[in-house]
């Protein structure tokens, strides 16, 4: 099975290879990105804290098609952006199922308008009776929570263990999810080992900002965080002051028009697959010599892909995890 993400990248989509629309509406544009940053949060007593808000409502949406019209899907899904719509391959059917998740009631109706398919409502995202669980532990040094209420608690007696609240009911990013987990354990071990040393961190795909906030008080010195998804940043900005986080910068950009401008110490990368392959290059020069790169969002059948797109820009792959379906991993670049 391939998972494609969404591309907001332009492309000439051929008139032949676009889906058939219940009814005719015009293609939905992608929305323009913004790399303006965004402010910093402060501690200071003068900024107010703001609890993150969860959406009163989120949607997922499914269709079967064709796979010979699974490049227009991608176009067709772009203004989703790539964290929140993709199109699954399996191998040898002439079926792919198209995919929608963590979007709003507007844009569940618009895709049954415009394409059909089905809409389920994902009830476990809502911010009406949120999921409560446990406060999630990682390597004795991190603790994540779901109300404000753990973190004052778990803050005052935390000794060395660092507290971050995400709460449970968001979408993403919550550390529960495979892929978030490892990415926190390989950063809880990558703190450990640059415990003595000055680090910064690039955070790509940053979703809630999870692994941005975590990174700031395991003791990163200051963090970059971004994603294509304007609900994400939203969320991942809410996340920073609701933690009370300073030195942490979280905007919206795509990663397929994004150039580095410096290098990171540690990066993490949490994406699809397909758009890990495709962006390999321009992550590694990201990393610093001889800096660590985490990386994640990677099905069981697309590892082998990946991890040969990433050795050849450079990087020596020195762990990988598997986890159910899916698989991520750290490597080092070479110096």
């Amino acid at each position: 099975m391939t998972a494609k993400s969404a591309s907001t990248k332009s492309r000439k989509a051929k008139a032949a290879t676009k889906p058939a629309a219940k009814k005719s509406a015009p293609a939905k544009k992608a929305p323009a990105v913004s790399a303006k940053p965004a402010a910093t949060a402060k501690s200071s007593a003068a900024v107010v804290k703001k609890s993150p808000a969860l959406a009163p409502q989120r949607f997922s949406w499914r269709k079967l098609s064709a796979a010979k019209w699974s490049d227009a899907w991608l176009e067709r899904l772009a203004f989703l952006g790539p964290q929140r719509a993709m199109v699954i391959e399996f191998p040898g059917s002439r079926s792919v199922r198209v995919e929608a998740h963590g979007i709003n009631r507007k844009e569940a109706d618009g895709l049954l308008k415009m394409f059909g398919g089905k809409v389920t409502e994902a009830k476990w995202l809502t911010a009406k009776n949120p999921p409560m669980r446990p406060p999630i532990r990682v390597r004795g040094r991190l603790l994540v929570v779901s109300t404000e209420k753990e973190l004052r608690e778990h803050s005052k007696d935390a000794g060395k263990q660092a507290v971050v609240l995400v709460p449970a009911g968001m979408a993403f990013g919550t550390g529960e999810h495979d892929t978030t987990a490892t990415c926190l354990r390989f950063l809880a071990d990558v703190a450990s080992e640059l415990s003595d040393q000055k680090w910064d961190l690039l955070d790509l795909g940053t979703g809630s900002g999870i692994l941005g906030i975590a990174a700031r008080k395991l003791g990163a010195r200051k963090v970059e965080a971004g994603d294509f998804d304007p609900h994400a940043v939203r969320t991942a900005k809410e996340n920073v002051r609701a933690n009370d986080v300073d030195g942490m910068k979280v905007k919206r950009f795509d990663v397929r028009e994004w150039e580095p401008d410096r290098t990171w110490d540690v990066v993490a990368s949490n994406l699809f697959s397909g758009l890990l392959v495709e962006v390999a290059p321009k992550i590694v020069r990201s990393v610093s010599p001889g800096g660590v790169l985490i990386f994640s969002g990677i099905l069981r059948d697309q590892e082998a892909e990946v991890i040969s797109a990433f050795k050849r820009a450079g990087i020596v792959v020195e762990r990988v995890v598997r986890k159910g379906k899916w698989v991520s991993g750290r490597g080092r670049r070479k110096a």
